[in-house]
């Protein structure tokens, strides 16, 4: 019998036209065997399964089905063990490797697509980058219709960075979606109901019922419920991000806007096939109407003094004025300002500071010059910066909370 490769070179010399005298002279056979092949008509080489070799495994193949059929989490090293005692003297490899095979494969799942319409969502999330001046966060709103996208980056993820992002993305926009969609972040959920509901925190609920939007929460550990939005993080770092150098904040941010406006809402969008600015203008007409009042936000947080007299608030600190009660201040913060109160009083206001490590030395803060050139002069500690300190009513500030 010849082998698979003389049958295959068999086949090449009939197709060349040899004669079966010259084809058993090159094959170095008997010329009545090139005959007896080409009468027969097997000339296709035999290609099959090699037979299965015994295992050492086959007696306990049977148990190992059952005891899976049953238990489906037994673990390979608990079966192991069991066939081990039922006299299995293979390793555990092969154990594996048929335990595997006998696995039957989970069934394809496709990702369920959610179309909204014009109008009808956004999508906010934040994205955390490396800077030679620092760590950074982008905050990002996509509307979900037209995928256009809005960018802002900064030095923190606090309550007020969310409120006042959204403020300038619903303006960028020409108005406000119906629904804002949020992943569980602690700026905008404060917790959840026993049935898993999201419960939002109090500054948020004030700021949607001013918009006129309604926060919604996607499901804990389902992140592509709000796909559009983790898509578009990817396309910032990929597309913006990478490969490029920013001197500071202020121009990583005109940057981005220039990418913004030159590359990301005019390209062809690879999901709808158009182009995302041309979609916002069929999606304006169909936003809510941005809210005539201005919106001030306000955050509340307590504080603890330092022995030198100042206040920390994301990064940068504040003084507070000599002879105070006690050492706890409440800290009110707009988007503008920070106003320490104690007992319901204010006893001074800021003007808010950007960045990071920087401090401020109200003017009248420290009863003499020498106390105030100590406070100063700390070894390594920021120039401080000073500012008039405005007293106001407060009634004007229960207005703002009404």
């Amino acid at each position: 019998m010849l082998s698979k490769e003389a049958v295959l070179v068999l086949r090449h010399y009939v197709q060349e036209g040899l004669s079966k005298t010259a084809i058993a002279r090159k094959l170095g056979m008997d010329r009545r065997t090139v005959h007896r092949y080409l009468a027969s008509g097997d000339l296709e080489p035999k290609y099959g399964p090699r037979p299965p070799r015994p295992s050492k495994l086959d007696p306990f193949k049977a148990y190992l089905r059952r005891r899976r059929r049953d238990y489906p989490e037994l673990s390979a090293v608990r079966l192991l063990a069991e066939v081990r005692v039922l006299g299995y003297t293979g390793g555990p490899t092969i154990l594996e490797d048929f335990l595997r095979a006998e696995r039957p494969a989970p069934p394809v799942r496709f990702e369920q697509r959610f179309e909204v319409e014009p109008g009808e969502q956004a999508q906010v999330d934040f994205a955390t980058f490396m800077t030679p001046f620092g760590t950074v966060h982008a905050l990002l709103v996509v509307l979900s219709w037209s995928r256009v996208l809005w960018v802002r980056f900064g030095f923190h993820q606090d309550q007020l960075t969310v409120l006042g992002g959204l403020h300038q993305a619903f303006v960028a926009f020409g108005g406000v979606p119906r629904t804002v969609l949020f992943d569980r972040m602690r700026t905008a959920v404060a917790g959840a109901a026993p049935d898993g509901a999201a419960i939002f925190n109090e500054e948020m609920l004030r700021f949607a019922a001013h918009a006129g939007f309604r926060p919604v929460a996607c499901r804990p550990y389902r992140a592509q419920t709000k796909g559009r939005v983790e898509r578009a993080v990817a396309y910032l770092r990929s597309s913006f991000f990478y490969a490029r150098t920013f001197r500071d904040l202020d121009d990583l941010n005109a940057q981005c806007d220039a990418w913004l406006a030159q590359t990301a809402n005019v390209r062809i969008h690879s999901t709808t096939g158009a182009v995302p600015s041309q979609r916002l203008a069929e999606e304006q007409p169909h936003l809510l109407p941005l809210p005539v009042a201005p919106y001030i936000p306000l955050v509340t947080v307590g504080r603890r003094t330092t022995r030198d007299g100042f206040v920390s608030y994301n990064g940068n600190t504040y003084s507070v004025p000599d002879g105070l009660a006690r050492r706890e201040v409440d800290l009110h913060a707009t988007l503008t300002e920070l106003r320490l109160l104690q007992d319901g009083q204010l006893v001074a206001t800021h003007l808010l500071l950007q960045g990071r490590g920087r401090q401020r030395l109200a003017p009248g803060h420290r009863r003499s010059f020498g106390s105030r050139q100590a406070a100063a002069s700390v070894p390594g500690a920021p120039r401080p910066e000073l500012i008039e300190v405005e007293r106001r009513s407060l009634d004007l500030y229960e207005r703002v909370l009404q």
